[in-house]
């Protein structure tokens, strides 16, 4: 099967949206090690807590491994990390290979416990988002959420959710105004070819939506989404955006409702 590959390192949004509308990944992602006919391979699935590992993992397709991979987002592959009580995250991207080996360096868990890792990647025209359980050995503590939450803080910076109640199934914009610790409003840069990335993981099964924002005005310190949440329930909202040069990440708990 031949496999074309955009290595230029723009986003070309025509092939990197084929599979999904035009609100992201309609239907829940990374719920599986294999869909759309690829399988997630890791090389380990065992770790240290606290100790840096060079992680590796290839995409098989029919036996083979995929070797060529579409530029979304800026990025040939994102993979995200998450425990699994939804409190810690990260957001890598991996090296490919020419043998269709993905390498990442340094990869730690902080903390003892079950770790979700999805992959993105597009492959002909098709993004498909891959999913896999990792184990950091010991005893794991998990921490207390809130039901709903819609400020959050990182270096400085102030962020809050800015929405109404939110429905399963309907097209919902969440808008995130990010301000400095004086009250005024944030220059957001661009990060990934936008102003922000916002991934949403759904409590019980971390279903994955995966979607980036509106055009939105850089001065006016917002990102904004338009997302379908699939079913009612708790999500976790995870954005990460560039004020003045500096990349946070926040967080955030919204309801959706039937």
């Amino acid at each position: 099967m031949e496999h074309h590959s955009n290595h230029d390192g723009h986003d070309d949004s025509r092939n990197s949206t084929r599979g999904m509308d035009a609100v992201g990944h309609a239907v829940p992602a990374g719920l599986s090690l294999a869909a759309n006919g690829l399988r997630l391979v890791p090389s380990e699935t065992r770790f240290d807590p606290g100790e840096r590992t060079n992680w590796s993992f290839r995409i098989v397709e029919d036996g083979s491994v995929v070797t060529d991979f579409e530029t979304a987002h800026g990025q040939r592959a994102h993979l995200i990390v998450v425990r699994r009580d939804l409190t810690r995250f990260q957001h890598r991207h991996p090296e490919l290979d020419s043998d269709g080996t993905w390498r990442l360096e340094r990869l730690a868990f902080p903390d003892p416990g079950v770790y979700r890792a999805f992959v993105d990647v597009v492959v002909d025209g098709r993004a498909t988002t891959l999913g896999y359980d990792l184990f950091a050995s010991g005893v794991d503590d998990v921490e207390p959420r809130p039901g709903s939450s819609r400020r959050g803080a990182a270096d400085g910076y102030e962020v809050e959710l800015l929405a109404d109640g939110v429905e399963a199934g309907e097209n919902t914009e969440l808008a995130f105004e990010v301000l400095t610790e004086d009250g005024a409003v944030a220059r957001l840069d661009r990060y990934l070819g936008a102003l922000g990335h916002l991934v949403a993981l759904r409590e019980g099964d971390l279903a994955y939506l995966h979607v980036h924002p509106e055009e939105t005005a850089a001065e006016s310190g917002r990102a904004a989404f338009r997302v379908r949440f699939p079913t009612p329930g708790r999500y976790r909202l995870f954005l990460q955006t560039k004020p003045a040069g500096t990349l946070i990440t926040t967080r955030f708990d919204v309801r959706v409702e039937a």
